[in-house]
């Protein structure tokens, strides 16, 4: 067999935080909260765990924390609506913040390059 020359691509730690491994038996233990709390945040489309052959849940780092973030929510009184609304718009803010480094990314790598350019005239 022949060896692998090329290291593996690591994964990112955004991937890394998506890859599902808790059972909701260890994330209730880990949350401190029954597991009929974490199906009920479930069936109210709060979060959406993978499946494991169709029928146990496993969750990521990232539903960990969306579920600390979720009971936090709830001690305070907010309801699954309310819950609902802040995690979209939260989601929304990454998404822009994400945006918004790429473009500057994007922005200093052509500045790079125009600089670079006025050396060789």
């Amino acid at each position: 067999m022949k060896r692998r020359t090329d290291p593996p691509n690591p994964m990112t730690p955004e991937e890394q935080a998506q890859v599902p491994k808790y059972s909701i038996g260890v994330v209730s233990k880990l949350l401190r909260l029954p597991p009929q709390a974490l199906r009920r945040y479930e069936e109210a489309g709060l979060l959406e765990p993978t499946r494991q052959d169709g029928k146990n849940r496993l969750y990521s780092d990232q539903d960990v924390a969306n579920l600390e973030e979720i009971a936090a929510l709830t001690d305070q009184g907010v309801n699954v609506i309310g819950i609902h609304q802040i995690l979209q718009m939260r989601q929304q803010i990454q998404q822009l913040e994400q945006e918004i480094k790429d473009i500057r990314e994007e922005k200093e790598e052509a500045r790079g390059s125009y600089h670079a350019g006025e050396h060789h005239l």
